[in-house]
């Protein structure tokens, strides 16, 4: 017969035990303070010149609106997708795949070559000291860096990301409300995507269309979209929900003449800060 262990045994078990793992929790959280530190001593420089940078060239969130709207400037953002794409054949985004022509396409976009400031408006990334951010610039900054013009402004790429709403709350939906107040506007996005018309977002428009791209590889696709862009009212707002590249197609719309904004994740985001939605890259690529 088995002998039970006696309670004032079995209650100094379980303190031992728990004694153990808050133990182990603490000597955790000592080992990220120090990860931090040492990032934070690594990325410092990197950190710093991409701050300096965005200080000089880069535009607020509230002037970036501004200058969409007042000067009717197509606007083309960059990412940390797009930047990586760009530099790393290694890099894939679940809906697009790397290929040496989609990173030519995005070099020629970022140097500006061929396109008119009175047109286009470039996105650079918003300056984030993160964990994830760290890891980006100390990977691909010495490499971006030799590509940015020092006689342009940029636009913030993450006006339609949730920090905006964060940081502007209903003064961002209203902001970018005026950009299509009582305008038509084309959407270009890929079939059966996340994208969506949120009321709050665009119940002031004058009219809207879809044209649907491919739901993966959109790039693959771009020769033919564009020639079904090209037949579209060119007095319409094109707003891109693409990915990369979307990115391309709101430079090539400039260049049309076309006022093309590439709007990304912007109904997810919105969702995200007023809604309680999931973080725009948690969600599937496709509606189910």
């Amino acid at each position: 017969m088995l002998r039970k262990e006696k309670p004032d045994e079995e209650r100094k078990l379980a303190a031992d035990d728990r004694k153990i793992l808050t133990d182990i929790r603490w000597e955790l959280q000592e080992q990220r303070k120090y990860l931090e530190i040492f990032r934070h001593a690594v990325a410092s420089d990197v950190l710093d010149q991409v701050g300096a940078f965005t200080l000089q060239r880069q535009y607020t969130f509230e002037k970036t609106v501004e200058q969409i709207v007042s000067r009717r400037l197509s606007f083309a953002r960059f990412g940390d997708g797009e930047l990586r794409t760009m530099l790393r054949s290694e890099f894939n985004l679940r809906f697009q795949p790397w290929s040496a022509d989609l990173a030519a396409d995005l070099r020629e976009v970022l140097l500006f070559d061929g396109y008119d400031a009175d047109r286009l408006l470039l996105g650079f990334p918003y300056p984030y000291r993160s964990l994830h951010w760290s890891g980006v610039w100390l990977d691909i900054w010495s490499e971006v860096r030799p590509l940015l013009r020092t006689d342009l402004m940029y636009g913030n790429s993450h006006l339609s990301r949730p920090i905006f709403f964060q940081q502007l709350g209903q003064r961002g939906v209203d902001m970018w409300r005026t950009v299509w107040q009582d305008r038509e506007i084309c959407i270009v996005t890929g079939e059966n995507s996340r994208f969506t018309l949120v009321p709050q977002l665009f119940d002031n428009v004058k009219d809207s269309k879809v044209v649907h791209s491919t739901p993966v590889n959109a790039y693959a696709d771009l020769p033919r979209l564009m020639k079904v862009l090209e037949d579209e009212d060119p007095e319409q707002l094109f707003l891109l929900s693409l990915g990369p590249s979307g990115t391309l197609v709101a430079a090539w719309l400039a260049r049309m003449g076309r006022w093309a904004i590439d709007i990304g994740h912007i109904s997810d985001s919105w969702a995200n800060v007023f809604s309680g939605g999931k973080w725009p890259e948690s969600l599937a690529v496709r509606r189910k």
